[in-house]
């Protein structure tokens, strides 16, 4: 048998129910899908048919590496974790979560670049995979432990070498906002996958491998793998961070990088502590990383609370060990519960007063909602549906999530903690439009492009707009998609991009803060470039590097396009997705933006024929159809998917496309 390279080539296949394991071969996906989400997309179409439910035994939970895991690709630890989504609203949607850490390159060390987990065990196990075996292990000795706890127990057990996924009591418990969690502060957190685990008495997954990646074009991987770090270290706004003195003597602050392979020091999440905990009266350590620097509050604003550093990492180290999704918990839960009270529709919570500003109320609330205590019953459902449950405060919470269950992010309107301004938010709209869950773990870039490296943030660091409208000339074919003063024009080209990006970053994969490399203080057009590479084009040349693959760039990029495309086909087929869903975004977007363009005289709120007409821009760009929002036939043969087209003719769900203009959209 010839030897793999990038892959190991194998994806491992577990029956829970049955105690049964088999491995299909990695090559039958990896070329048309080149990794992780991709192909969990592939097996999803085949093997979860419309009807299951997200926590039936029959729903899939697919954990996936990548041809760059466990290579020394820079800053591609991530893994990605894709299933039915117990979050998912109003339908339990065929979704996607990632994490780093260090356990997605661990199961390509043991031999496998995927792993799928079906059934449903008749007791609580926790599976440990090596390069020689598959075990089944009794976890009642760590059921009812959390996160953190856990694998505390299982290396006691297995030796301090493995890797481990594992949930807590939330996920136990079946809570939809449960997190799949690895080391101190890596999880799997949107999509409530904790949830699925739990539904099928998996209690962890422990990782032994030592085996070897081994590389197509060894040199060459190597010379470009060190362009993108010097790159990344000198040409990125983000690098460059340092330690805090004080922090340094008093929580020992050092560096530890959220996934294997970061290779520079950002600042977001790198920085370790350890804190004596005054609540629990024990060392706590991990990283503040993300959404979790809300915890302590910001006073004056409508995070309106004030914790002080210690209690605040020990919150963070309570959500992470009882496996919630710190983002709904933050984004949703807390915010609607401040508005409650001070609309007067509540004023204690299981019988106590409630109180942000006490770190006490805070793991009672986070406790409660573990265990699915009083009113956490109802909050362990996720902040969408609570209200509803509770009988109050609907209003109150739609101005909070956006769509599909998740609360609002880089969308101007309900998440208060990241500024994007008018224009640049109906960008955003339009992916949370088409999605089934927040968009924007793995699609930041046009985020960051107009706003962390334009003048509104930072006058001195900013690029300017020329640089920046030159770039989306380039990048997306219009300078409009990122021009301040424009309007609804050209958005839709900078959608479709960035979701195909999406699919990229989380299929190699690769770090969703430094990928795609875009922008750079290194160059005189403001364009990235590391070596020979253009900074767009930087994936596909570790790709082939890697692989040996003989895909052309155009192929790359139609494999991206192929998985974006596959996952909306099983929308279509799954839980017949049509336009009408897609529309059901307009309300929200219509509150007027949280954050103002500097440049203009006003706030703005969604002109709502505006926006559906730049949908149908949307879906003319992709080669759907106008009035379903599906994709068409021709679109999915053309991007090699006959079989997908077929079953939905026959279904019914779609039409024949009798138009003879070719409707492919490119990447450029």
């Amino acid at each position: 048998m010839s030897r793999s390279h990038g892959w190991v080539g194998k994806i491992l296949w577990v029956d829970l129910g049955e105690r049964r394991v088999h491995t299909l071969d990695t090559e039958g996906y990896g070329e048309q899908y080149i990794g992780g989400r991709g192909m969990a997309a592939r097996i999803a179409w085949e093997s979860i048919p419309p009807g299951v439910k997200a926590l039936d035994p029959e729903n899939l939970l697919m954990v996936f590496t990548g041809p760059l895991s466990g290579t020394t690709a820079p800053f591609s630890g991530r893994t990605s974790i894709s299933g039915l989504s117990p979050q998912g609203w109003p339908h339990e949607w065929y979704s996607r979560s990632n994490l780093g850490g260090h356990w997605g390159p661990s199961l390509k060390y043991a031999g496998y670049d995927g792993l799928v987990i079906q059934g449903k065990a008749d007791k609580p196990v926790t599976l440990f995979i090596t390069e020689e075996r598959v075990l089944f292990l009794d976890a009642s000795p760590v059921w009812g432990l959390g996160t953190i706890d856990t694998q505390k127990a299982l290396m006691s057990e297995l030796g301090d070498d493995i890797r481990i996924l594992t949930i807590g009591q939330a996920g136990e418990n079946l809570s939809r906002i449960a997190i799949i969690s690895t080391e101190t502060e890596s999880a799997a957190g949107q999509g409530g996958f904790g949830a699925v685990m739990g539904s099928k008495n998996l209690k962890a997954i422990a990782v032994r491998g030592v085996g070897p990646v081994y590389i197509a074009r060894p040199q060459e991987f190597k010379e470009r793998c060190n362009a993108v770090l010097q790159e990344a270290r000198t040409g990125n706004r983000f690098a460059g961070a340092e330690l805090e003195p004080q922090r340094v003597k008093k929580y020992k602050q050092r560096w530890q990088a959220c996934t294997q392979q970061c290779g520079m020091r950002c600042g977001t999440g790198c920085r370790f502590y350890e804190v004596e905990g005054a609540l629990s009266g024990e060392k706590v350590a991990g990283q503040f990383h993300c959404v979790s620097n809300f915890i302590p509050g910001i006073p004056n604003s409508f995070y309106d609370w004030n914790l002080d550093f210690e209690s605040a990492f020990e919150i963070r180290h309570f959500t992470d060990n009882y496996g919630l999704n710190q983002w709904d918990l933050l984004l949703g839960i807390v915010p609607w519960l401040r508005l409650c009270l001070e609309a007067g529709l509540i004023g204690e919570y299981n019988g106590r007063p409630i109180d942000f500003n006490d770190p006490v109320f805070w793991r009672t609330l986070l406790h409660s909602i573990a265990y699915r205590q009083g009113m956490g019953d109802a909050l362990a459902e996720g902040g969408k549906r609570a209200p509803d449950l509770l009988g109050f405060g609907a209003e109150l919470a739609r101005p909070l999530y956006a769509a599909w269950g998740s609360a609002g992010h880089w969308d101007g309107h309900g998440d208060r903690g990241n500024r994007i301004v008018y224009p640049f938010w109906l960008t955003t709209a339009l992916q949370w439009a088409v999605d089934v869950r927040d968009p924007f773990s793995s699609s930041h870039s046009y985020t960051m492009m107009t706003m962390h490296w334009s003048p509104f943030l930072d006058e001195q660091k900013g690029l300017g707009w020329d640089k920046i409208k030159a770039a989306g000339e380039r990048l997306y074919g219009g300078q409009r998609a990122v021009d301040p003063l424009s309007d609804y024009e050209d958005k839709q080209l900078a959608a479709i991009w960035n979701g195909h990006r999406s699919i990229m970053k989380d299929s190699v994969p690769v770090d969703d803060n430094v990928f795609p490399m875009l922008l750079s203080y290194n160059s005189p057009d403001g364009m990235a470039y590391a070596g020979e590479m253009w900074g767009p084009d930087i994936e596909y040349h570790l790709f082939v590097s890697a692989t040996g693959s003989p895909m052309t760039r155009m192929d790359f990029d139609l494999a991206c396009e192929r998985g974006f495309n596959l996952e909306r086909a099983i929308q279509v087929r799954n839980f017949l997705r049509h336009r009408r869903d897609d529309e059901t975004v307009i309300p929200y977007f219509q509150y007027l933006e949280w954050w103002q363009n500097p440049l203009r005289s006003e706030k703005k709120g969604l002109e709502v024929d505006k926006f559906l007409q730049l949908l149908e821009a949307y879906y003319r760009g992709r080669g759907w159809d106008i009035e379903s929002g599906r994709p068409t036939a021709h679109k999915l043969r053309h991007l090699g998917l006959p079989d997908v087209a077929q079953d939905l003719l026959q279904a019914g769900l779609i039409e024949e496309d009798i138009r003879e203009e070719e409707t492919l959209w490119q990447v450029r």
